[in-house]
């Protein structure tokens, strides 16, 4: 125990863990509110910071609404059909421009320039995430007939593929032509979980699948493609050291493009209007459903280590500059397992002071955790302890060489 500096209380001290005051929030260290990305990116943690609060208020007030389906969802898509469709459209008047206007050079730029964005906008299936690794029953048997029990249990019928990623993460997709549905599961943090958290994490993206968030939101994210790649290709670009930067040309271009980028960027946010409520009110349903099986407390358990990337970016520096006397798994597995409950209630305050959420289609993960708090539900099931070290054996027997090299390997690229 040591003295706060600030209010002077007596407060624990966790050795490899920040030191700070819980009765005064000294050293609590809330992070900035993020201001980068892509213009869908900033478009909707704009829609977050502004309307959450109000979409929060209104499911706590009546939670059945969180599976309302509302009119803006049809518009949503009605909208992304007449996106697409003109998309298609000045696809095939470019083809028409260049057979018939080739001798203009003006008018030949400006047609191909279409196609090539005709081109990269073109409808296409989702691949297979990258450096994912598929499970599959013969080489991890135990593993499946668990994660197929849970889906099972969450009314998901057969046919969905389970993959593990070398990331900190977890999400549902779809990839091919087919759109075959997939659960991807990060290596770190299927370590970093409990039973109990584990059993809440595969139900969460479980239901996904079975309220089909990923397919109803199809047209959409063509739409968002089509407009993100005119956003990118007429976005100004902002370089400091550009050495015309203060130019008389290099300014009246830029303000040209930001012109023509004003366009597509409104239509950007008038489809993430129309659609953010509902992606939004499909996670809050997806937490709802998921604590019902898995626990609420478990859900919650997992919502918090969700943040806790720097405790696992350590583990990784330290595996990736020598080796050690265990696995990444399992010194994973072994810190979170004692992590302190202080740790976890310092991730909590930052949430409630930062607005962070897992990314921009998701709500405020404080407001998730309030939202479950509101009704307590007890697990209706769960992954026993022997049943997750047998998901953990095989991970290590099958899969631990090949998925570590490729964390350690991406780890030393980003600090190249």
């Amino acid at each position: 125990m040591k003295p706060c500096p600030s209010c002077g209380v007596q407060i624990e001290v966790n050795e490899g863990y920040p030191f700070w005051c819980e009765h005064c929030n000294w050293n609590l260290a809330v992070p900035s509110k993020e201001r980068q990305g892509t213009a869908w990116e900033r478009l909707e943690r704009k829609m977050r910071d502004t309307y959450g609060q109000a979409l929060f208020k209104q499911l706590q007030d009546s939670p059945v609404l969180a599976t309302k389906q509302g009119m803006s969802e049809r518009v949503a898509s009605a909208y992304s059909l007449v996106v697409i469709g003109c998309s298609v459209a000045g696809f095939l008047f470019s083809l028409f421009g260049l057979v018939t206007w080739y001798h203009s050079p003006f008018i030949l730029i400006s047609c191909l320039l279409i196609l090539l964005l005709a081109w990269l906008s073109r409808p296409r299936p989702h691949l297979f995430p990258k450096k994912a690794i598929l499970l599959n029953a013969d080489e991890h048997p135990t593993t499946m007939k668990i994660f197929e029990t849970v889906a099972e249990k969450m009314g998901v019928e057969k046919g969905i593929q389970f993959a593990l990623s070398p990331y900190y993460e977890a999400y549902t997709s779809e990839y091919g032509w087919r759109r075959g549905r997939i659960v991807v599961i990060g290596y770190p943090l299927l370590f970093a979980c409990t039973p109990g958290e584990l059993t809440a994490l595969l139900a969460h993206e479980l239901a996904h699948c079975r309220n089909n968030d990923i397919r109803r939101s199809a047209l959409v994210s063509h739409a968002q493609r089509i407009l993100l790649n005119w956003c990118h290709f007429l976005d100004p670009i902002r370089d400091e050291d550009d050495e015309y930067h203060f130019s008389f040309i290099a300014t009246f271009s830029r303000w040209i493009m930001r012109l023509l980028f004003w366009f597509p960027y409104r239509l950007l946010a008038v489809l993430i209007h129309l659609y953010w409520n509902q992606s939004q009110r499909a996670e809050y349903e997806a937490d709802r459903m998921a604590a019902q099986l898995a626990g609420s407390r478990n859900l919650i358990s997992l919502l918090q280590i969700t943040h806790m990337n720097d405790v696992v970016e350590p583990l990784i520096a330290r595996h990736s500059l020598q080796k050690q006397n265990m696995t990444l798994g399992q010194h994973l597995h072994e810190t979170f397992s004692k992590l302190p409950e202080k740790e976890k209630m310092r991730i909590l305050r930052i949430l409630e002071r930062s607005q962070q959420s897992m990314d921009t289609t998701h709500p405020a993960t404080h407001m998730r955790i309030a939202m479950l708090l509101l009704k307590d539900a007890p697990p209706a099931y769960q992954i026993s302890d022997g049943e997750y070290n047998k998901v953990c054996q095989e991970m290590t027997d099958h899969v631990q060489e090949k998925m570590e090299h490729r964390i350690i390997d991406d780890y030393r690229a980003k600090l190249a």
